[in-house]
């Protein structure tokens, strides 16, 4: 099946910062699918994002079905022939495996489509996502508001009781799972971490 909606062997990315609207724009990708008769789509998410179930967009119409961020290559036991469109949230998190099942999705001409965060706290690429959006077809980048001068924002700050995290501080942290921790988007010019080189 090819149309405007469904576009076999296309990779389609949208990455940003945090606050970015990453996964509202996905789900608006998505969302004309469930009126199209015949469509099939998957949606994937890794186990590691822990803040809820659910999409903090305002309608989030996909079964998720979380896969170990350890893992990814379990993905490709739960897409079918049947299914178009396979979906992939949060995609920094899965190791960098991840690419290959990406790839081999393309290989089997489902239409991927994939939504994360390009850059980690420290402003590096955060994990496999450097080379996800040189695979990508299609890509959108998106950026948020810097909370400290209304400029726009491409980085994520992440805040430990408050002050910008040392650069060697761990990696991953999901947000609500320490009461002192917090990340927003930050401009340039606001993005602190102490410690980078």
């Amino acid at each position: 099946m090819s149309s405007l909606f469904v576009r076999p062997g296309v990779i389609e990315g949208f990455s940003g910062p945090m606050a970015s609207g990453k996964s509202e724009r996905l789900l608006r990708r998505v969302d004309p699918l469930r009126w199209i008769h015949g469509v099939r789509y998957i949606g994937f998410k890794p186990k590691l994002d822990t803040r809820g179930r659910d999409c903090r967009s305002s309608e989030n119409f996909i079964d998720w079905i979380y896969v170990s961020e350890d893992e990814p290559e379990k993905i490709l036991e739960y897409v079918e022939n049947g299914h178009d469109v396979v979906v992939l949230d949060e995609v920094q998190f899965f190791n960098k495996r991840i690419i290959d099942v990406i790839l081999e999705l393309q290989r089997r001409m489902k239409n991927v489509i994939f939504a994360g965060l390009d850059g980690d706290f420290r402003g590096e690429p955060f994990g496999a996502m450097r080379d996800l959006m040189f695979c990508a077809n299609e890509l959108t980048k998106l950026y948020a508001i810097c909370p400290s001068c209304g400029d726009k924002a491409y980085y994520t700050q992440r805040l430990i009781k408050g002050m910008p995290a040392h650069y060697n501080s761990c990696l991953i942290s999901i947000e609500g799972n320490n009461m002192e921790e917090s990340y927003e988007p930050r401009c340039f010019r606001h993005h602190e971490v102490p410690g980078k080189k």
